[in-house]
């Protein structure tokens, strides 16, 4: 597997430890990458994890330092309040141990200081309403 993959693994991973019974305020249903297909009778709040960009930093050798950004979208049901999809934006971040020193971080490479939250309202009729959180993450990936 790649680092890449090994990221984006141990990414799902965090966002999945995101429930009551581990301190959140936010009890997540499901965590689907952007590879799984949702189905429409999914449980609510659910989080959806593509990859918005990755790109070299640095390279040396056969070894490239890259930084890749995540889109982490929490699906809720139409009409959440504001303060819910704010705890949700909290709760990731929790979660991907912003706060934390490096070393206590279950998301090793988290760059605590490049992250966003865009918070998307129901338009159109939609039946969801959901907060777009975006975090970066540097690693190393080796070419062999």
């Amino acid at each position: 597997m790649t680092e890449a993959g090994k990221t984006q693994k141990n990414l799902i991973e965090c966002l999945s430890k995101i429930s009551n019974a581990n301190g959140y305020h936010t009890q997540l249903q499901g965590v689907y990458p952007e590879s799984d297909t949702v189905r429409d009778e999914a449980r609510y709040p659910c989080a959806l994890v593509s990859v918005v960009s990755d790109s070299i930093n640095s390279v040396a050798s056969n070894q490239a330092s890259r930084i890749r950004e995540y889109g982490i979208e929490v699906v809720f049901k139409r009409g959440t309040p504001q303060e819910v999809l704010d705890q949700a934006h909290v709760d990731v971040l929790r979660a991907l141990g912003f706060g934390k020193n490096e070393f206590e971080r279950d998301f090793k490479g988290l760059l605590t200081d490049e992250q966003s939250a865009e918070f998307l309202p129901n338009n159109d009729g939609s039946m969801y309403t959901s907060v777009l959180i975006t975090v970066a993450v540097a690693y190393v990936e080796t070419y062999l």
